[in-house]
């Protein structure tokens, strides 16, 4: 008999992640190295991990590791920019620098018998980076026309306001561009410190993955990063971030404005939290799918957005609890209420029932292990590991956990984590329009102007 034309499929068991095996080493100078055999393709993808990010910013230099990072491969060992870019090309490569809270990540991906001329090619980045006037200069105005770019967007300036007020001076605070007033504030030698000191081998991880043996692996790493010179202290340790409490709605002015963006949230948990797997499950089934209880609520019974969503930003030492919203403006007011009367909602004991909870786990699961399937995949989810000193075996454990999660596990998860009463409200919109009916919430409205 044929099946139903509108009855949903059945969903299957999961299928288990078997992470492959992570080789460890070190070198002499504190370079440590992570391997791992992928031989799908004849690629290979290597990251080079360094402590620090973001939050190693001075605190009158928001950006600057950032700013650095992007400096590196505008030219490098004998080689400009173009030169480089060329001499990458050639390999069928190309190098990417990404800045986050906590590290920097530089990473290309070439064919396996290009390998050791892409790690020399790495290692002359990092090493032997240039640093020229020229390209301070240009790299710094391109950063200044991105920040006024970005400063007229109601979501970036959405989300400058809630990191500012939920973080306050913590590190975690501010963006990775920094502000224009300290890009403009900041001189080349600046930049050249902050490479001597945050550049050095004790704070570096090389991961390699791909058609190579460990052993080959180390061999390159070896020959390309064991003349790295310098040392430091390593990044400076990070406080948690104090718990926010700021129940202020501020308020990004933007006059006529037909829709309202919307951060709603506080301070959250480090990735280390014992609770990781119930709190990634909690929030799948509250704003992190399509068919979670805030999306449900404000697009399909109210129809006053086209989407909303939550997450938990886990970062080493602390994070936030946010959801992510834009609505129509004249409902501004009303999604404010719905959002924080649902965190209150999922917080009651057994709130979830099978049906939900049994979704919940689903759309975790069953995907989870396409995110292992290339050498570039599986070089990310090691330097995720280094970022957060988690051993091998976190992604083999995870589909099993949240496999066995009760609803009891998500509900003691839920009122420790979850602060609707002490959440931070923040709207990019029309504040005129918008004053009244916030204030009807029973909280402070105060405009706020984000730095770009």
């Amino acid at each position: 008999m044929a099946t139903p034309r509108f009855d949903l499929p059945v969903v299957g068991p999961p299928t288990p992640v078997h992470f492959p095996e992570v080789t460890e080493d070190v070198l002499g100078n504190g370079v440590a190295l992570r391997a791992a055999s992928q031989n799908a393709v004849p690629a290979v993808t290597v990251s080079l991990v360094v402590s620090g990010g973001t939050s190693a910013d001075p605190p009158d230099r928001p950006g600057l590791s950032s700013l650095v990072a992007g400096l590196l491969h505008e030219g490098a060992g004998g080689r400009d920019a173009i030169e480089l870019s060329d001499a990458l090309a050639r390999l069928g490569s190309h190098l990417d620098a990404e800045t986050g809270s906590d590290v920097t990540v530089l990473s290309l991906t070439t064919l396996a018998r290009h390998f050791r001329a892409a790690l020399a090619i790495l290692a002359d980045v990092v090493q032997r980076p240039h640093l020229l006037v020229e390209d301070f200069a240009r790299v710094r105005d391109l950063r200044r026309s991105r920040l006024k770019q970005t400063g007229q967007s109601p979501g970036a300036a959405a989300d400058r306001g809630f990191l500012a007020a939920v973080f306050g001076d913590h590190p975690y605070g501010h963006g990775t561009l920094g502000t224009t007033r300290a890009l403009e504030a900041t001189s080349l030698d600046e930049a050249r410190s902050f490479w001597t000191t945050a550049w050095t081998p004790d704070r570096a991880t090389v991961v390699v993955v791909g058609d190579v043996t460990p052993t080959e692996a180390f061999a390159g790493a070896r020959e390309a990063f064991a003349g790295w010179r310098g040392s430091s202290s390593g990044a400076a340790p990070i406080a948690a971030p104090a718990a926010s409490d700021d129940r202020r709605i501020l308020v990004v002015d933007r006059p006529g404005a037909p829709q309202s963006e919307l951060r709603i949230g506080h301070t959250g948990p480090p990735r280390r939290t014992p609770q990781y797997h119930a709190l990634v499950t909690l929030n799948a089934a509250l704003g992190g799918q399509f068919t979670s209880r805030i999306n449900r609520n404000l697009r399909e019974t109210r129809g006053i957005t086209y989407g909303a969503r939550s997450s938990f930003d886990m970062r080493r030492v602390g994070g936030t609890f946010s959801c992510d919203t834009s609505v129509q403006s004249d409902a501004t007011a009303d999604a404010v209420r719905e959002v924080l009367r649902e965190i209150e909602g999922i917080r009651a004991d057994e709130a979830l029932g099978a049906d939900e909870l049994a979704h919940a786990k689903a759309s975790l699961t069953r995907g989870y292990v396409r995110h292992f399937e290339t050498a570039g995949q599986i070089a990310r989810a090691i330097a995720l590991l280094v970022t957060h000193d988690l051993d091998a075996g976190t992604y083999d454990r995870f589909v099993p956990t949240v496999e066995a999660l009760t609803a009891g596990d998500l509900s003691r998860a839920a009122q420790s984590a979850l602060r609707p009463d002490e959440a931070t409200v923040v709207v990019a919109g029309d504040l005129e329009k918008l004053r009244g009916p916030l204030e009807a919430l029973g909280r402070d409205v105060v405009q706020i102007e984000p730095e770009f």
